[in-house]
Parts: C-alpha cells; structure tokens; sequence
C-alpha cells in the first residue's frame, strides 16, 4: 500500500465534527439497538429458536420494503440538506409527502402477503400474522425526518429518539408477551414504538424553527427521485446478501435452523448498524469539502483508519469468545450458533472497509457505481449460497456471507481508486493491528472468568497499548480521541 502524507492542520475541524456526530449518532443508536436487541433476546431465551425464527423471518423480509419504503433519501437527502439547508422548508415538504404514499402502500402490499403465504400453506399462521403485522410498522418510515437532522449535523435528536422508541418497544414487549402464541403482538409493539421515534423527530425540527410539514407536490422530488433510485436498488440488492441465506436456511432446512442462525447474525447485524451509523455521519462531513482534494482526502484516510480500530477488536475478541457470549445471551439451545458467530464476525473489518468506500461513491455523485458494484456481489453471494446451503447448512451460509463482504471490500476500494481516493497506508493500521495482537493474547490466556470480566479485560489491554502506541489522543478538557 502506498504511504499517506500527514494530515494538514485543517482537516481537524472536519475530522472533529464527523467524529463528535458519529459518537452522538453511535451511542444513542448503540444504546437504542440494545434495547431493541433484548426484546429480540427475551424471545429467543424464553419461546426458543422458532418463535425467534419466525420473528426475524419476518424482520429479514420487510428489510427489503423499508428501503423501499426509505427510497433512498436516507443517504442522498442527507447530503441534499448538508448543501442546502434552506431545502428543509423548500424540498423537504414534498419528499416527506412522496415518501408516506410510498409507505403505507408497501403497508398493506406486506400485510397481503404475510396473509396470502398464510392461505397457500407457505408460512404457518402465527407466522404469517408476524409478517403481516411488521408490514404495519412501513407506516412510521415515511414521515420520520431523520436523514434531515443528520444533514444538519445534528445527530443529539436521532440517539434521544431512537432510544426512546426502541424502549417504549421493550417495555410493551417484556410486560405484554408472556407465551410463544403471543410474539404476533411484538410487530405490534415495534410500530407504537417507530411512531414515537418520527413524532419525537418531526417536533424537534419544527422546535428549531424550521416550518417543516408534509406536502405533496411529484413534480418538485421526481428529479431527487430519479437520483436516488440506484441508492434504492444497492440497498435491495445489498439486503439480499445479508438475507438470502437466512431465507435459504427458512425453506431449505427448518425453523429451528433459521432461528439459530439469526440468533448469530443478529449481533453481527448489530455491530454492522454501527458501522452504518459512523458512515452517515460521515457522509454529510465528506459532501461539505468534496471541492477540497486534500481535506477530502484526509477525512477519507481517518475515516478508514478509524472504522477499521473500531471493526478489528470486535472481530477478533468475538471470534475468541463466541461460546460463551451465544450462552450469556441465549442460553445452552442456542450453543450451535457459537461456531457461526465465530465465522460471521469476521465480516466486520471488510465491512466496514467497504462503508468508507461507499460513501466516498456517494459523495462523488456515483449512485449508479454503488449499484452496479452490489449487483456483482449479489450474483457471487447467490452463486455460493445455491453451492453451499444445501449441503452446508448454517456453516455454508456463514462462509458464503464472509466471502461475499470481502469481494464486496475488494470491489468496492477498487471503484474508490477511480475516483481519485489514494489508497490508505499501513501506518495507519498498524497500531489497530498491534493492538488487537495483545489484546487476543490476554483473552486467551486470562483464568476462567466471567464472560463479560472477560470481555472488559480485552477491551482495556486493546485501548492501552493503542494509547501507548500513539492512537489515542488526549487533551485537557476533552475526552480521549482516536488518532490512528
């Protein structure tokens, strides 16, 4: 790899901002999607894997209508703001009524089928209600303004609602479900909560004075319409690869199978939201110096660098400690899934790679690259599941999805090279790299300890040799900061 220069003094202001949204925006989410992780835990812990398969079933099938259902304002209305905030009152009227049509349509297009899979023999009734009922939930997309707070750089809004939704959601769950015929009510839940998020939303903006509403007027968003659908169809086709075998597993096996699986894709999905929460933070910092080579270019390298000190820790002190965190969360029904986290995990580091890149995509106004780079990973992730599932089962699935993200990662710095983004150097991975070395070593040659004493330890000896090495930052006044 290629050396990076060092990093102008100017490039600070940025780098500090990113950084300051992305800790507001990724502690409230982090925060938020614990909560709505328990929920989902208390399901598997107390109904086991099929109530739990068949509640992310569901979740796995309407990703696909609530990116649908987002189109694609998530990532371009976010830069749309970050370079005009007075579109909030000019455009964002009419995305906002453009985008509740688009929902409640998919709401009952959803709620259709979770019947009519029902009707035909496909999906077992308590199934099929679950799928109808979480289409409900599309309702709450269109109107929520979330992407506009972020393309103001203000991500205080976004953690406080998110975290206050995603409670509401638990509280109803943990005092309404009681036995395994009643997780049809926890779609139910999921919805009273997403609604507390958009209105908690909403009013925060009209609260900083803007007179934000919901208009109709097509002809005014066609244009950011017609821009946004490649985002639209990468998403799509992006779902595809973190469901497809989820949905292989549902059919080609059995509920069981399914739920087992999910139970480790979901904290792999929940560490891949971190990821996306940095990357939308960056988004908007990357949009505001697109027209400055070198300040762009340095908040790309900090950024890569930075998501990669985040993503490795993980990677390697999961893979580690698989066992006994399926167990702290789960239960001893669940041990099968440990050996798939472990595999599963070490998606992170390419995925996080591959997010940096995409946004540089993104913010260099390459949509329809974005797209054409996922459709390639689609085909190669369908090829392999089709090859491996089938024989394989969860283990197939598992290194099908590993595959898959690193040819993801490989294409997707490939398509930045040819925007002119230099390739980040060494220098600022070897620290991270160092670091997760120690920290490996103490994991495994710690005494037998509680999992989360153990994790904690992990933790620690990783941040104090990265601090010794030089990536952390510390200043009077101010919390520690990456400087990797």
């Amino acid at each position: 790899m290629a050396a990076v220069e060092p990093r102008p003094a100017h490039d600070d202001g940025a780098e500090k901002k990113v950084a300051r949204n992305f800790f507001a925006l990724a502690s409230g989410d982090a925060l938020a999607r614990v909560v709505a992780f328990l929920a989902g835990a208390y399901v598997a812990r107390e109904f086991g894997p099929g109530a739990f398969g068949a509640m992310l079933f569901a979740s796995a099938v309407l990703l696909y209508f609530q990116n649908l259902s987002e189109c694609g304002i998530d990532l371009l209305g976010i830069r749309h703001i970050s370079e005009d905030v007075a579109r909030i009152e000019s455009v964002a009227p009419a995305i906002l009524g453009a985008r509740v049509v688009v929902s409640c349509t998919l709401a009952v297009l959803v709620f259709g089928l979770g019947q009519g899979l029902t009707h035909f023999g496909a999906l077992p009734a308590v199934d099929g209600w679950v799928l109808s009922f979480y289409g409900l939930t599309l309702i709450a997309i269109g109107p929520n303004t979330k992407w506009i707070h972020l393309g103001l750089q203000d991500s205080r809004p976004v953690a406080v609602a998110r975290t206050a939704g995603e409670s509401l959601y638990l509280l109803l769950t943990l005092t309404f479900v009681t036995q395994a015929t009643q997780i049809t009510r926890v779609p139910l839940f999921q919805l009273c909560g997403d609604v507390l998020i958009a209105t908690t939303l909403f009013v925060w903006l009209r609260a900083k004075g803007f007179r934000i509403r919901i208009a109709f007027d097509w002809q005014l968003v066609k244009p950011i319409f017609a821009r946004s659908w490649p985002l639209v169809a990468n998403v799509l086709l992006g779902l595809t690869i973190y469901n497809s075998d989820l949905i292989f597993l549902r059919f080609l096996r059995d509920r069981d199978t399914s739920g087992k699986y999910a139970a480790a894709y979901q904290l792999i999905s929940f560490l891949i939201n971190l990821a996306a929460a940095y990357s939308l933070s960056f988004l908007a910092g990357l949009s505001r110096v697109q027209h400055d080579r070198e300040r762009r270019n340095g908040l790309y390298h900090t950024a890569a660098a930075t998501m990669f000190a985040l993503a490795l820790p993980i990677a390697v002190g999961a893979s580690l400690l698989a066992p006994q965190i399926i167990e702290l969360v789960y239960k001893d029904h669940f041990a099968e899934a440990a050996p798939i986290l472990a595999v599963l995990v070490w998606t992170m580091p390419f995925t996080v790679s591959k997010e940096v890149d995409l946004i540089a995509l993104v913010a260099g106004g390459r949509e329809k690259t974005v797209m054409q780079m996922t459709a390639w990973a689609v085909a190669f992730n369908f090829v392999l599941n089709v090859a491996l599932i089938p024989p394989f089962g969860m283990w197939g699935a598992a290194w099908a999805t590993l595959a898959t993200e690193a040819i993801r990662a490989v294409i997707a710095a490939w398509c930045a090279r040819k925007l002119d983004y230099p390739l980040t150097g060494l220098a600022r991975f070897w620290k991270s790299g160092a670091a997760a070395a120690a920290m490996a070593l103490a994991i495994r040659f710690a005494p037998g300890m509680h999992v989360l004493v153990t994790i904690a330890l992990g933790a620690a000896v990783y941040a104090l040799v990265l601090a010794a090495l030089g990536g952390v930052r510390f200043a009077r006044g101010s919390l520690p900061a990456l400087r990797v």
